[in-house]
């Protein structure tokens, strides 16, 4: 009994492999690697009947396809015979709904067949299927557009970047062009844009040719499944330089709301002699304390002339370009022109610092905490903060001779300490306490402070606990005398 089982299962085992060799789908493609809500693509499939075996024909074969509710197809085609080691490929259209949500979607197709014995009758059933997948996005469609069409040299260009499509995440835009290109940062971070975004890029437009031009923007994004694509989207404009070709070199330092003399100076790269230069700044943010311009008279090709006046800017620390209006007369007719000059503004960051001793004062020979009050004085917020204490009367007993503080905002302050030894020689000493920290620009700066100190003579504590204990005495023996024998004689 149990053989004839065992048997039984081998032969259904048989039957089994032999239906799994007699139809089988040996490979499938779709049209694309993924598809926009509304458009049609196919899958093509290869079906196989890999037996030799001439009554394992394959007759009646078709081919049914299910798919989920977002994507349409026909749900079944008939193929025919496919004889032993035949095949066919088979393609099958669909189309994906309008309203279809992007994400990963799976067609089911399942072929089916009979073998056919070689009197033409049908015996046994056999089928195999694939789950093929398919993958919907909504595609951003971008489209961008300028406030202005007309490049000069250096312009800062306010652009606007729609989007009419799908979402699209980490956003960045550049400026991909041989002849033209950015001043300053080479790449914008817009993050996620469903809509629209504006932005400004400093264009410079000096190795272009005069004429029509297209900005192309390079535009680096990823789809709301997360695939990286980038794309260049190209903005028509046209650059007509004038004949005003000057570079602008800053010779001095100009601190943010503080008075400064700014020195700046200009040298001619055209061809003819610039008469009468000029420079207005536009901007209320930098103003000219006894003028209202910078003059600079004639200036010859390859000439350079330096201009100063003492100003007053409220800029934010760093390199900013500043707008200006440039006058000049060029045969005998006065001409203007807009540009935007270059200009590194210093923060004014400083510190004070105090110092108090406890215990006070500092004696000869003595163990003392000393607190250092530092305060930020300037503008904007300081970095990275640290304190360094240095006196040949002081005898640090900490780790380090460096204490850390960190971040300090614009009226803020910060106390450490240091514990120290003092000098047995009493006297005037100095200490040096040097402040270390970076500006909002980026830019480190130290101050040291000297600290004059003084240093006294340890008080002789023993000495005074036995003047203490003899005057105490003293008036124990009056007290004694007074009380005792004194008061008897009077008795007496």
């Amino acid at each position: 009994m149990k053989m004839n089982n065992l048997k039984f299962v081998l032969l259904l085992l048989l039957l089994f492999a032999t239906g799994f060799a007699a139809l089988s789908i040996t490979g499938y493609s779709t049209s694309q690697s993924s598809y926009m809500p509304g458009s049609q693509g196919y899958v093509t499939i290869t079906i196989t009947n890999p037996s030799s075996a001439s009554a394992d024909s394959m007759t009646a074969v078709f081919v049914s396809i299910t798919a989920p509710p977002e994507i349409s197809i026909s749900s079944q085609e008939n193929i025919g015979d496919i004889e032993s080691l035949g095949s066919r490929v088979v393609t099958l259209p669909f189309r994906i709904k309008e309203d279809a949500q992007s994400g990963f979607y799976s067609i089911n197709v399942k072929v089916g067949g009979y073998t056919k014995n070689p009197s033409g009758s049908t015996q046994s059933y056999y089928s195999t299927s694939i789950s093929v997948p398919v993958m919907v996005v909504r595609l951003p469609i971008f489209s961008a557009s300028t406030k202005q069409d007309l490049l000069t040299g250096i312009d800062n260009v306010d652009f606007v970047l729609k989007n009419s499509g799908g979402p699209a995440k980490d956003v960045t835009i550049t400026v991909n062009s041989g002849t033209i290109g950015i001043l300053g940062e080479s790449q914008l971070y817009l993050g996620e844009l469903k809509n629209e975004a504006n932005f400004s890029f400093m264009i410079d437009s000096r190795n272009a040719q005069d004429g029509p031009a297209e900005i192309p923007l390079l535009v680096k994004y990823k789809d709301a499944l997360g695939t990286s694509h980038e794309e260049t989207v190209n903005v028509r404009m046209t650059v007509k330089k004038e004949q005003l070709d000057i570079v602008f070199l800053q010779d001095s330092s100009v601190i943010t709301k503080k008075e400064s003399t700014l020195v700046l100076k200009v040298k001619n790269n055209g061809k003819e002699t610039i008469n009468n230069l000029k420079i207005y700044f536009t901007d209320p943010s930098i103003r000219l304390k006894d003028s209202d311009s910078l003059s600079y008279g004639d200036i010859a090709p390859n000439e350079e002339k330096s201009a100063s006046a003492v100003v007053f800017a409220t800029y934010s620390p760093g390199l900013n370009y500043v707008p200006a209006r440039i006058t000049w007369v060029e045969k005998d007719i006065e001409k203007e022109e807009t540009k935007s000059i270059p200009l590194t503004i210093t923060s004014d960051a400083d510190v004070s610092v105090y110092v108090e001793a406890k215990p006070a004062p500092l004696q000869a020979g003595t163990e003392h905490t000393l607190s250092v009050l530092v305060s930020n004085l300037g503008s904007y917020e300081i970095s990275n903060v640290e304190v360094e204490m240095d006196s040949d009367a002081l005898k640090n007993i900490d780790v380090s001779n460096k204490q850390y503080i960190g971040n300090l905002a614009n009226d803020d302050f910060s106390t450490v300490q240091f514990k120290v030894k003092t000098t047995s020689s009493p006297g005037s000493y100095t200490m040096k306490i040097k402040v270390n920290y970076r500006d909002t620009s980026g830019e480190w700066k130290s101050k040291t402070i000297t600290q004059p100190i003084i240093i006294y003579e340890a008080e002789k504590r023993g000495n005074g606990q036995i003047y203490l204990l003899v005057g105490g005495l003293i008036v124990v023996v009056a007290a004694i005398w007074y009380f005792f024998i004194r008061k008897k004689k009077a008795q007496k």
